[in-house]
């Protein structure tokens, strides 16, 4: 009987948890034009008075980790997820988290929430068990708050792996993008625009991240009239990218010191299309790798239905003769 009331409440418990804590649904469909910093809450706080406090609290405490957060910080901005009041551009609608602290928040609410259903689940399988074995109940409990809290901590780790693998993805993107970008500009340039004019016609274009990128650097320098600031915020958001830093610092140089901008594209120009032809034929060679799988694959279940299974089947008749005999 009392282990039915433990079972009994510890499902209370956790439809209590959820119910508290599950934020409420937020429509992510909102016009950017209108949009202001709440209409972006992170899924993981969402309105919830307790889980802003705790992760207000947590944030301020994490802060002191200065190379930690230093680190996510830059992550948010090569991912394009980093917003905040003033940035030249609209913040990306599909980002799950746009700064540190709501980064935190995500991490926190994800761990809570897991550890909460890891236990409860765990705690019902031990009472499963318990019922139909002679196995301690408490032993049981125990590893069911040790499963809990696994299932917390790969919670609270999942979004460090989501915002890295989300930088890396669009890093990639944009250094295949400036392959044949460049050359645009280049185009542009040679057809007697400068370069702060091609870089406004190249912003107006649809296109992905580079064209992102240069779509907000085009709105510091309409808004600023400072191009190198402009391409220090070019930097600062993709830092870790050798050729956008590369083509961010020649502008600034001719910028400040004059001259033709030019030859300094022709050179950029090649080295894209060198990132891009490596990457092409690197891609080629990872699908030839795919291709063969399969064909590895039917080529095993043919021989294996065409020359294996009769084999075996014919050394099973031979037995089952012989043990007639």
């Amino acid at each position: 009987m009392d282990t039915i009331l433990i079972g009994v409440g510890v499902v209370a418990v956790f439809l209590l948890f959820v119910g508290i804590t599950l934020p409420q649904n937020i429509k992510r469909e909102v016009d950017l034009s209108k949009a202001s910093l709440a209409h972006f809450r992170s899924r993981s706080i969402g309105r919830n008075r307790m889980l802003s406090g705790l992760a207000n609290t947590s944030v301020r405490r994490a802060l002191r980790k200065d190379s930690l957060n230093d680190r996510y910080l830059r992550q948010l901005k090569q991912a394009n997820w980093y917003w905040e009041p003033g940035e030249p551009a609209m913040p990306n609608p599909k980002a799950p988290f746009w700064n540190v602290e709501t980064l935190w928040g995500e991490k926190i609410f994800s761990a809570l929430l897991f550890t909460a259903l890891g236990i409860c689940i765990f705690l019902l399988l031990a009472f499963i068990v318990s019922v139909a074995g002679n196995i301690s109940f408490t032993i049981l409990a125990a590893i069911a708050v040790g499963g809990g809290l696994i299932f917390g901590y790969a919670s609270f780790r999942s979004p460090d792996n989501l915002l890295a693998s989300a930088a890396l993805r669009r890093q990639r993107e944009l250094t295949l993008e400036m392959g044949y970008r460049i050359p645009e500009l280049r185009a542009d340039v040679l057809a007697g625009y400068t370069i702060q004019r091609a870089i406004r016609n190249m912003a107006v274009r649809s296109g992905g991240p580079f064209v992102e990128e240069l779509r907000r650097a085009a709105n510091v320098i309409d808004i600023t009239k400072d191009d190198t600031l402009a391409m220090d915020q070019l930097i600062d958001r993709n830092d870790d990218n050798e050729l956008l830093v590369e083509f961010a610092n020649s502008i600034k140089m001719v910028s400040r010191q004059g001259g033709q901008i030019g030859p300094i594209l022709n050179v950029l120009s090649d080295q894209a299309q060198q990132h891009l032809r490596l990457n092409i034929q690197g891609q080629a060679r990872r699908n030839l790798q795919e291709m063969t799988r399969p064909i590895g694959l039917s080529s095993l279940v043919v021989t294996s239905l065409l020359i294996i299974a009769p084999a075996i089947a014919a050394v099973l008749i031979n037995m089952a003769s012989m043990g007639v005999r």
